[in-house]
């Protein structure tokens, strides 16, 4: 698998011209970033998502906990979610947990592992 240090190097360019193309940047020359997303294309580049979500500091990823998700109520729930989400630059991920302690702990590891921004959470308790 390519990394941006091969394309730079076979674009002849800078390994921070490519990390400005992949990062759509202003400051690059229209021929450059031709360039380099041709490259990109001949070695059937996919950038790293945990290297950029490393970099940034966030994933745009929310998580929703549910008990379950084949609820009409919780359906219309995740759909209001989704849309905001959406709207924003965030996705949503889905966590049911079928009223299990141990993996609604689990979901909320994902939040302190930072492999998510934010948790929405549905956990009644009786």
């Amino acid at each position: 698998m390519a990394n941006i240090k091969e394309i730079a190097k076979l674009a002849n360019v800078s390994v921070a011209t490519v990390s400005r193309v992949l990062n759509n940047h202003p400051y690059v020359s229209e021929e450059k970033r031709r360039l380099v997303n041709q490259v990109m294309k001949e070695l059937d580049y996919t950038p790293n998502r945990t290297a950029i979500d490393l970099i940034r500091g966030k994933t745009n990823t929310i998580g929703v906990i549910l008990p379950y998700s084949d609820h009409p109520c919780f359906d219309k729930i995740v759909n209001g979610i989704t849309k905001e989400a959406f709207a924003h630059d965030y996705v949503t991920t889905l966590l049911p947990t079928n009223y299990d302690p141990a993996i609604e702990i689990t979901y909320f590891e994902l939040l302190k592992m930072k492999k998510i921004d934010g948790l929405i959470c549905h956990l009644p308790r009786e």
